[in-house]
């Protein structure tokens, strides 16, 4: 299918624990897509889309595959002109976040904006902490740091808070930024994405309003809902179910869109 006009298009990427990013209907992405916007789903390396091998060669000291291929799919669609930098989000929620983060700090000019949703964004910490509740069982996807080197330099070249470039500029802006977070969340701990909030603010220049080359100031918005969990729970005993408190579930996602449609539809 060939475009005319390149339309605002929205990534989505997982790739972790073997899982499978389907094509499925999404009530939340109905007002993007009224818009005209194109939804693309980045099967990377970690995810489960095409088999065991698959899955394996983004896990552990092969997580830096993800990002790659993610990039490689950002790449793809920039050169057949289904979008443009200035019209093309990108979005990830917990270890998708993760690979968003490492994106982000690889090609940043690739993107426009960005939303990160409970995001896993300092998993060096969190496997060097044997006191977190699930830094043992997560040692199979991520690695021991703690007990192997080449697990340590692994995740320390692609963990994206270790990463973050000082590269906000006139010619090398950084995106605009959503990052979520539960104060309920068992799963991410909520200083995860804080910190690395205030890194980002530190270190790339987010707290000096600059604009970049779309015309507008590149933003980062951080929202922390003290009682809710992974899955938009109010309740912290379902946050390891598919139970999802609706209220938080359409306003987080509203924002997300509010969020997409502001920043890159122009």
């Amino acid at each position: 299918m060939l475009y005319s006009v390149r339309s605002p298009t929205l990534i989505r990427v997982y790739g972790a624990y073997g899982v499978s990013l389907e094509p499925e209907f999404r009530l939340e992405d109905i007002p993007l897509l009224r818009r005209g916007w194109t939804i693309a789903l980045a099967h990377v390396r970690g995810g489960g889309e095409l088999g065991r091998q698959w899955y394996a060669g983004g896990k552990g000291v092969n997580k830096h595959n993800s990002i790659a291929d993610l990039l490689a799919c950002t790449r793809y669609l920039l050169e057949k002109n289904w979008s443009e930098a200035s019209k093309l989000a990108l979005t990830g929620a917990s270890a998708g976040g993760l690979v968003v983060g490492a994106a982000l700090n690889a090609e940043p000019s690739y993107f426009r904006a960005a939303a990160l949703h409970v995001p896993f964004v300092d998993p060096l910490s969190s496997m060097l902490d044997p006191d977190l509740p699930l830094t043992g069982v997560e040692v199979s996807e991520w690695g021991n740091p703690l007990a192997n080197l080449q697990d340590y330099d692994a995740i320390s070249r692609y963990a994206p808070y270790d990463n973050i470039k000082a590269c906000l500029s006139a010619d090398t802006p950084m995106p605009s930024i959503l990052v979520t977070a539960g104060g309920q969340d068992k799963r991410v701990s909520v200083w995860q994405p804080a910190k690395w909030v205030a890194r980002l603010r530190s270190k790339a220049g987010y707290s000096t309003p600059t604009a970049t080359k779309h015309g507008s100031s590149s933003k980062l918005l951080f929202l922390a809902s003290a009682n809710t969990g992974h899955f938009h729970s109010h309740n912290s005993s379902s946050d390891d179910s598919d139970v999802h408190d609706n209220s938080d579930f359409i306003t987080a996602h509203a924002l997300r869109n509010a969020f997409f449609i502001t920043e890159a539809s122009e």
